[in-house]
């Protein structure tokens, strides 16, 4: 009888365990499922959204291809508003500064070049429209400019593009020294494809220096026309 009534009781327990936390553990696996439809419907969204953003952006490249710079202005002021988190919005306005400098209107890509610069999510785009920017800025004759522009972030994985545009900067401030060793430090990169590594000798070589080795401190070298 005592075995009976310790397995009723359990039973009973059970029972009222269940009565008490049922609701709960429904409520938990409803909140789950519903997660997990949500976080699929958000997925869809950002797919179509990357999708829509990328049929507009091409369309922008089209308009550019033509030359019809309101048709392309347009569309990368609503890739902006529409699909500001997408990375296709700071690839149109890196494309349309990039039709401006082939235009001569430096001014104007200098704007799309900062706003990239300034608002992009992603981090490498930040760092390409600051090089751009840094070398329009040099085109139209404001070298400070510039040279505040590179110096505004850690360049990372661009530094030694940073470099040799910082030494033709210093370069066409007369500084000579200052230049060859930036024109150093870019040639020391180890990753192919950063730089021209034929033009950036021909450059160290106007200035008569060599090249560092890889890893060693860059030493400003006094040019013999300096001598």
């Amino acid at each position: 009888m005592d075995d009976y009534l310790s397995e009723r009781e359990q039973i009973d327990r059970v029972r009222r365990w269940t009565r008490e936390n049922a609701p709960w553990a429904i409520a938990g696996i409803l909140l789950g499922v519903g997660l997990l439809v949500g976080w699929q419907q958000y997925q869809a969204w950002r797919e179509r959204q990357s999708l829509a953003a990328s049929a507009k952006y091409e369309q922008t490249i089209e308009a550019l291809a033509r030359a019809d710079r309101d048709a392309a202005n347009e569309l990368a002021r609503q890739l902006k508003s529409d699909y500001e988190r997408t990375p296709y919005a700071d690839m149109a306005e890196l494309a349309l500064a990039r039709f401006y400098v082939e235009d001569g209107k430096l001014a104007e890509a200098a704007k799309y070049l900062e706003d990239v610069m300034n608002t992009s999510q992603d981090e490498e785009l930040r760092l390409v429209a600051r090089l751009r920017l840094a070398r329009v800025q040099r085109a139209l004759g404001d070298a400070d400019a510039a040279l505040a522009t590179l110096n505004g972030a850690n360049a990372g994985g661009f530094a030694p593009a940073f470099a040799e545009v910082r030494g033709d900067l210093l370069l066409d401030r007369g500084d000579r020294a200052g230049a060859l060793a930036a024109y150093r430090e870019a040639a020391a990169a180890t990753e192919p494809g950063l730089v021209d590594a034929e033009l950036l000798q021909l450059k160290i070589d106007s200035l008569g220096g060599t090249t560092a080795p890889a890893g060693a401190a860059a030493q400003p070298l006094v040019s013999s026309a300096a001598q």
